[in-house]
């Protein structure tokens, strides 16, 4: 017995067996489905929007509940590997394709470019020698022993927790004594 499955948003139909996961059965009508962990409910790389016939799918399993949680029912999300078609449905698999066309135009035109500028030393120098004619200090040496540089006189000690003296306490033992 096969159902109909329509994607969206291109509007294509398929049939669908329902023997497998939804992840195989879209695999091998073609169409490319991200999953990570192969099918083992551990990545959620393979999620899909249901858009009508949920009641079609089969219901959702321990391991997609843990992954997932209970939202199903506010996102639409299911996991393609998890669920099996029992009737009609619509699926949004848009996101699979757009993750595919980017994969597809980086690996034609190869890796993606850079931006990291290669200085070699003499420029280095004479950037250097650039910075201490305008009497620039180097970025690293204005944080190096910071609080050393203070307006703090080395003979006086630097004044902690609010210049204030610690309240002596008594023991109520004592308050005893000074009554008696």
């Amino acid at each position: 017995m096969s159902f109909k499955c329509t994607l969206w948003p291109s509007g294509e139909v398929i049939e669908l067996k329902g023997e497998k996961s939804l992840l195989l059965e879209l695999k091998e009508a073609g169409k490319k489905i991200k999953s990570s962990c192969g099918g083992c409910a551990t990545c959620s790389d393979c999620s899909i929007i249901v858009k009508s016939g949920e009641s079609n799918l089969t219901p959702q399993t321990f391991e997609e509940l843990r992954l997932l949680g209970n939202v199903f029912h506010i996102t639409k999300e299911r996991l393609s590997c998890q669920a099996k078609v029992l009737g009609e449905v619509t699926l949004d698999i848009s996101a699979h394709e757009k993750a595919t066309k980017t994969e597809s135009s980086t690996s034609a035109s190869g890796p993606k470019s850079t931006t990291t500028k290669l200085k070699k030393r003499d420029d280095l120098v004479k950037a250097a020698r650039e910075n201490e004619e305008k009497g620039e200090p180097k970025s690293s040496d204005s944080w190096y022993k910071h609080w050393e540089k203070g307006e703090q006189p080395e003979n006086q000690p630097k004044k902690l927790g609010g210049n204030r003296r610690p309240r002596s306490f008594t023991y109520s033992d004592d308050k005893e004594d000074e009554e008696k």
